[in-house]
């Protein structure tokens, strides 16, 4: 059944005519705010009176820069509407946004377009991502993410979805890997496969080969229909186009096979085929919370490594000056030590911008993606009035949320032999006790300096695999509650931990890990995750 119904092309819309035509093309009169206040990332425009006893169908399209997206979103919103061809009408609730480079995306916000018509029972809502072309980069993808993240988490935002639609030309031979990524980026927020169909564009109505050829080969995850084959819809996006004598038939056939198709894409979004977001939520958070201690072990690691370099070259310092020990005679030397220095954020995107972080453990606890807190004690990592990341677990009060991070660096420092003996713990005699083998143990040929680095090296390590245990456990939490266990996140992090794990002899460890990035890179696909690799820099 045709979910609009129709009325007399004499009801009035609130409307302002753009273009004479024909068809007369007007630009709906909407009512617009910003649902997450000053970052203004995800908007809402709505047109008509909004009514939340009337069913609601909420679409979610997802599509590269060019496939004619924003055209499918005026089609459905026409459909609704009841417009037809003989009424020489055609209306758009979007907006062209002017670019200097038409090669970039014309959209840089989630938009979330709401249609309440007083003659129809069903309303609309359809939540429109920015596609973005390949010169925008990896970050700029993650924003939709993001943006969605935040949709769904406000009280005012969306709690459901009926269908996601991947929206691609009908003449498409292949599926690059920006396509990929930027599909994957989204479906690995949602478990919502049965609710994924295809909208093919720019179709002349004959049988879309090339798609169905490129869909099946990507191994897309979808609907299949009776015959075990991707749903798909043909429209050809050509509503608006000015009409002549001369090609009306042509035209009107187009517009006949759009809504038929409309009509097809509707009839079976009843609520049985619904899919709640809030358990998604829910996961997003704890996904996020993990995510952060993932982070923030990586860099304890990192920073033991370090410190197990500085230890060995204060090691080789002592070797080669055992006699100056042995006389306990002071002497200077340069190593490379690593300290902490808090620097300000920069060069990051918006989500980015600010951080969450100990100051008595002086570590990053939330440093991507912590926005949405106003200070350390809403942040997502703290639970219990604790925070689950740091080291010490310190309580919220320990932490300051500012667009500030920690980082490791490392610096020439000249030492000397009695600044090293204090730095170990290691204290002047008694001077009447003092002989020449004071510092030497005689059974093991050893300084006791030597013996204090060797214990602390020891303790270093333990510490360091340690961390590695806790990164390895954390990986196979994220990625049993992961909606989509091969997330950018998870497989980014893999060969981090990969070559550690195999050098401390965990084989089993690193197996698993290993068959965790073999699923991820099939699931994935390679286009996308060289997409990935590409704009993060873990690959050439």
């Amino acid at each position: 059944a045709n979910v609009s119904g129709h009325w007399n092309k004499r009801s009035r819309y609130d409307a302002t005519l753009t273009e004479a035509g024909p068809p007369a093309r007007y630009q709906l009169n909407t009512e617009r705010k910003y649902i997450d206040g000053m970052n203004k990332k995800v908007r809402r425009w709505t047109y008509g009176r909004r009514d939340k006893n009337k069913q609601n169908k909420v679409i979610l399209m997802v599509g590269e820069t060019g496939t004619g997206k924003t055209t499918m979103i005026n089609t459905m919103i026409n459909y609704l509407l009841g417009v037809k061809f003989e009424d020489e009408e055609f209306y758009q609730i979007t907006e062209e946004e002017k670019h200097e480079d038409q090669t970039k995306s014309q959209t840089s916000e989630i938009t979330v377009y709401e249609v309440f018509v007083e003659e129809n029972p069903t309303s609309l809502t359809i939540i429109d991502t920015p596609g973005y072309a390949d010169t925008e980069g990896y970050e700029k993808d993650r924003e939709i993410s993001e943006y969605l993240i935040r949709l769904f988490s406000d009280e005012d935002g969306i709690y459901y979805i009926d269908a996601v639609c991947f929206v691609m030309k009908a003449t498409q031979n292949r599926i690059s890997g920006k396509e990929l990524y930027i599909f994957h980026s989204v479906l690995s927020l949602f478990d919502i496969e049965n609710n994924i169909v295809f909208v093919l564009t720019q179709s002349d109505g004959g049988p879309p080969r090339d798609a169905l050829s490129a869909i099946k080969k990507a191994e897309i995850p979808c609907r299949k229909d009776e015959d075990n084959e991707p749903v798909y819809f043909l429209f050809n996006n050509r509503q608006k186009e000015k009409r002549t004598k001369r090609y009306k038939r042509v035209l009107k056939s187009a517009w006949e096979m759009g809504d038929e198709s409309m009509n097809e894409l509707f009839t079976p979004l009843d609520e049985k085929n619904r899919k709640s977001l809030k358990l998604t939520l829910n996961v997003l958070k704890e996904r996020r919370r993990l995510e952060a201690c993932v982070s923030n072990l990586m860099e304890q690691i990192t920073e033991k490594e370090l410190k197990t370099e500085e230890l060995n070259q204060i090691q080789e310092v002592v070797r080669k000056n055992r006699d100056k020990i042995q006389k306990d005679e002071n002497f200077e030397f340069i190593i490379k030590r690593v300290f902490k220095e808090k620097v300000l954020i920069e060069n990051e995107w918006w989500w980015n911008s600010n951080a969450t972080c100990c100051s008595t453990c002086e570590e990053n606890c939330h440093l991507e993606g912590c926005w949405w807190a106003t200070d350390p004690s809403k942040c997502g990592v703290m639970e219990n009035n604790k925070c689950t990341v740091c080291s010490g677990k310190c309580p919220p009060s320990e932490h300051v949320k500012e667009n500030k991070k920690y980082v490791k660096k490392t610096k020439d420092v000249t030492m000397t032999f009695y600044a090293l003996k204090a730095m170990l713990h290691i204290f002047e005699r008694p001077q009447n006790s003092f002989d020449k083998n004071c510092y030497m143990k005689e059974s093991e040929n050893e300084t006791e300096i030597e013996e204090k680095l060797i214990s602390d090296l020891e303790k270093i390590a333990n510490e360091k695999f340690n961390l590695l245990h806790e990164a390895y456990m954390t990986i196979i939490n994220l990625c049993e509650i992961a909606l989509k266990a091969d997330s950018a996140f998870t497989l980014r992090h893999l060969d981090f931990l990969i070559p550690r794990l195999k050098k401390e002899g965990k084989d089993e460890w690193m197996k698993n890990l290993e068959d965790l990035r073999k699923a991820g890179e099939e699931q994935n696909n390679k286009g996308a995750l060289d997409h990935l690799m590409r704009f993060t820099g873990l690959k050439n």
